[in-house]
C-alpha cells in the first residue's frame, strides 16, 4: 500500500507569495480620484451646475458681479446639490448595508473618509472653471465690468469665494454622513444650511443687504480676504469633524482649532462695518 501525496498547485500566473499591502497614501489618492469622477457625473451635481449656469445667464446689473463672487451657487445652484451628492456618496456603506463588504477591504474607514474629502476638490475645480468662463465672457481679458455706468475690475479673491463655498457645502455633507446611518439627515441639513430663506450659508456669503462677494467703495480688499478666510476655516472645521469619526489623533484636533480660529477671524474681520452716509457705491 503506497501513500499518495496531494499537492496544491497555484493557478498559472499567480505567485504563491502574499501580495504586498498597498500603502494608505496611494489607496487614498486612488479612491479620491474615483470618488471625484463619480461626484462630477452625479445627477444631483450636474443639476446644481445647470442651475448655477441659469443664474449666471439670467442675472443682470449689479447682480452680475455678485453671481461671479459665489451667488450663482446659492438657491438652486450647485451648493446644496454638492452637499447632497457628497453626503450620499460618503454614506453609501450605511444605506447599502454593506458593512461586512467594506470590513473585508484593505482600506480603513479613516482612509475612506479622507478620500471622500479629497474628492471634493473636483467640485471646487468645476466651480472655479465655471466662474472663470463666466468672468471671461462677462468681463473679457481685462476683467473689467461696467455696472450702472461705473467701471469695476474683478479681483481674484472675490472670484475664489464661490469655489470655496462649494467645498464647504460638500464637506458638511461628508460630515453629516460620517456620523449618521441614514440618508435623510443629509437632505435635512442641506436644506437648512444651503437653501434660502432659512439657510445661513448664503447669508454668511452675502450678508443681509449687500453682497460680500465683491468690494464696495467702503469695503476694502482685506475684508474680502478675511471673509474668504472665514469660509476656509469653516471648511477645515467641518473636515476635522468628519475625520474625528474614525481618527482621534492630535492632528485632527489641531485642524479643528485652526479652522475654528480662521472662522472666528473671518466673522470678526470679514463682515463690513455699518453703511456710510449716502449708501453704497461701486468702486471704479
Amino acid at each position: 500500500m503506497t501513500a499518495t501525496s496531494v499537492v496544491h498547485e497555484s493557478p498559472a500566473g499567480v505567485s504563491s507569495a502574499r501580495a504586498p499591502t498597498p500603502r494608505p497614501g496611494s489607496v487614498r489618492w486612488t479612491l479620491a480620484r474615483v470618488e471625484g469622477r463619480r461626484l462630477l457625473m452625479h445627477p444631483l451635481f450636474l443639476l446644481g451646475m445647470a442651475g448655477s449656469v441659469l443664474i449666471l445667464a439670467t442675472t443682470s446689473d449689479v447682480g452680475r458681479i455678485s453671481t461671479l463672487g459665489g451667488y450663482c451657487f446659492t438657491f438652486v445652484g450647485a451648493a446644496i446639490w454638492t452637499c447632497l451628492a457628497a453626503g450620499l456618496a460618503a454614506g453609501r456603506e450605511h444605506r447599502d448595508a454593506a458593512h461586512d463588504f467594506y470590513a473585508g477591504q484593505p482600506v480603513a474607514p479613516r482612509v475612506r473618509t479622507e478620500a471622500a474629502l479629497l474628492s471634493l476638490g473636483a467640485a471646487g475645480l468645476a466651480g472655479a472653471a465655471l466662474i472663470a468662463v463666466a468672468a471671461l465672457a462677462e468681463a473679457g481679458f481685462d476683467g473689467a465690468v461696467v455696472v450702472a455706468g461705473e467701471r469695476y475690475t474683478l479681483r481674484p479673491l472675490e472670484l475664489a469665494q464661490g469655489p470655496v463655498y462649494l467645498l464647504l457645502a460638500g464637506t458638511l455633507g461628508v460630515l453629516v454622513a460620517s456620523w449618521t446611518a441614514r440618508g435623510y439627515p443629509v437632505v435635512i441639513v442641506g436644506l437648512l444650511l444651503f437653501f434660502p430663506p432659512v439657510a445661513w450659508g448664503p447669508w454668511f456669503v452675502f450678508g443681509d443687504d449687500v453682497p460680500l462677494s465683491f468690494d464696495m467703495d467702503w469695503l476694502t480688499r482685506a475684508s474680502v480676504g478675511w471673509h474668504l478666510t472665514g469660509l476656509a476655516g469653516l471648511t477645515a472645521l467641518a473636515a476635522a469633524g468628519a475625520l474625528a469619526r474614525h481618527d482621534r489623533r492630535a492632528r485632527i484636533a489641531l485642524l479643528a482649532l485652526a479652522g475654528l480660529a480662521a472662522a472666528i477671524a473671518g466673522v470678526a474681520l470679514g463682515f463690513p462695518p455699518d453703511p456710510p452716509p449716502g449708501g453704497y457705491g461701486i468702486s471704479s
